[in-house]
């Protein structure tokens, strides 16, 4: 196999690789951004029923300014 044809090969290579990599980095992406979207709306619907935002931060993980932020844009 010549220059040429190795290098080619490894640009191809390098190209497959690359397109794997970024489909497993948006499926990981994806999932975290669906995660946080869930806990968001659990975090809404305990400020409906009135819960105290300490008690919400603790059970979601979000800071209290977080869930404060989360009451303002609801």
């Amino acid at each position: 196999m010549g220059l040429a044809q190795t290098l080619r090969k490894i640009i191809r290579e390098e190209k497959r690789e690359g397109r794997i990599e970024g489909k497993i980095e948006g499926k990981i992406e994806g999932k975290i951004e669906g995660k946080i979207e869930g806990k968001e709306e659990v975090a809404k619907r305990m400020l409906d029923l009135g819960l105290d935002v300490s008690l919400i931060a603790a059970a979601t993980g979000f800071s209290p300014e977080r869930i404060e932020q989360l009451r303002e844009s609801y």
